[in-house]
């Protein structure tokens, strides 16, 4: 479980922060991400992910390819160090580990709550309704936008944005829990509205493999 949880929060990430953004208010800045977000009706990128544990002092790097295609439906497959795959389809997520010839099988709802990173890259939710505004702030022509949670779900501290200061598309995130473990992702060769087949986001047991149904559990 705390794998899963590690890479569906860390669906985001962010360089650290700089000179003040000075132009343009706060509100503005928002609307113009959320807009950006609300006309990417799919997205399809390569991306970096490095976690950091707390816990162990140490850094972890992986890399992959991820589709987003509203509402709610998500492939992410990580090719390095440790090849997985997870997938949601707005009502389902499978996390599937081959090396291990091991599936997790549970309902979204059990992971997702209304203030995760998730949700807001899935277009489900708004960042309004779901984060406090924090700190917005310009770096190498890039916009660090930080947000704050609104209510305390699933020990997030907060979420960091960033974007892309000439057309507000979100190229990386970091998510910071409560414990001091931090997810950053960056995306790069991103390409918004591609045509992506719904098979994506479905799955099928492979011949072997063990599957462990939490969905089907009480």
């Amino acid at each position: 479980m705390k794998r899963i949880v590690q890479i569906t929060a860390g669906i985001a990430l962010l360089f650290f922060f700089a000179a003040p953004v000075l132009a343009e208010s706060k509100q503005d800045i928002i609307a113009a991400i959320q807009k950006k977000y609300d006309a990417t009706q799919s997205f399809k990128a390569r991306f970096v992910q490095k976690s950091y544990l707390k816990v162990m002092d140490q850094t972890q790097e992986a890399k992959g390819e991820v589709f987003i295609k509203k509402p709610g439906r998500m492939k992410w497959t990580y090719n390095a160090p440790d090849p997985q795959v997870l997938i949601s389809n707005n009502k389902l997520l499978w996390l599937y580990l081959p090396e291990e010839s091991q599936v997790t099988r549970m309902k979204v709802d059990s992971i997702y709550s209304s203030n995760t990173p998730a949700l807001f890259l899935s277009g489900e939710g708004k960042l309004t309704e779901s984060f406090n505004v924090g700190k917005i702030q310009r770096e190498d022509g890039n916009l660090v936008v930080e947000l704050i949670p609104k209510t305390e779900e699933q020990g997030l501290d907060r979420l960091v944005l960033l974007a892309d200061r000439n057309n507000f598309q979100i190229i990386g995130s970091s998510v910071y829990d409560k414990l001091g473990n931090r997810t950053q992702m960056m995306f790069e060769d991103i390409e918004n509205n591609p045509g992506i087949s719904d098979s994506q986001f479905q799955f099928q047991v492979p011949p072997g493999v063990e599957l462990i149904d939490l969905a089907a559990q009480p």
